[in-house]
């Protein structure tokens, strides 16, 4: 016994979709630092993104890794990204710390920053997580990095930018402790 099935006349379906919402554009954002991101992926595997502190890959130098929730302030709508800063313990020393800052006085008479433009770099971002902990001085944590339990939880502005490995996604360009003056926080 063979049924037929008619179909009606077929509307105009274009005006029905999933909601959609805007991308994320470049520019600065408020975030939230968290010590991990917990969820399950579109093929039902639980993923687990932690903040850490581990060698890089060569062993030359150490990765900090920071996960972060942006929140768009026009309709409340999240992304969940990383931060990442490099560093090379050297740097640490209170000798490069000392360079650094004798170096910072001749550029601004018109020198260059030269070898130490890196370690420049590197000793500004950390000064930065610092100040978003509300610590006076980072910690080690035992395991040859510094210790990120104290920016776990605190709030600071990221810059995000278009990813320069893939155009599709963001990457944060830079943060800092307090709302930028002159930028709108998207």
């Amino acid at each position: 016994m063979t049924d037929t099935f008619q179909l009606p006349d077929i509307p105009d379906l274009s005006g029905i979709s999933e909601p959609t919402s805007q991308p994320f554009e470049n520019g600065w954002y408020e975030g939230t630092i968290l010590e991990k991101r917990e969820f399950i992926d579109n093929n039902g595997n639980e993923r687990v993104f932690e903040s850490s502190d581990t060698p890089s890959a060569k062993g030359d130098s150490r990765n900090i890794r920071l996960q972060v929730t942006l929140k768009r302030q026009s309709d409340g709508r999240t992304l969940n990204t990383s931060a990442l800063i490099n560093y090379v313990p050297e740097d640490l020393t209170q000798a490069k710390v000392q360079a650094v800052a004798a170096q910072r006085e001749k550029v601004k008479e018109g020198g260059e920053w030269g070898d130490l433009f890196r370690t420049f770099m590197t000793l500004t971002r950390l000064a930065t997580l610092q100040k978003i902990a509300g610590v006076r001085q980072l910690q080690k944590n035992g395991n040859g990095g510094l210790d990120l339990h104290p920016i776990f939880g605190k709030t600071a502005y990221f810059k995000l930018k278009d990813d320069d490995r893939n155009p599709q996604y963001k990457a944060v360009d830079r943060f800092q402790e307090t709302k930028p003056v002159k930028a709108q926080i998207l």
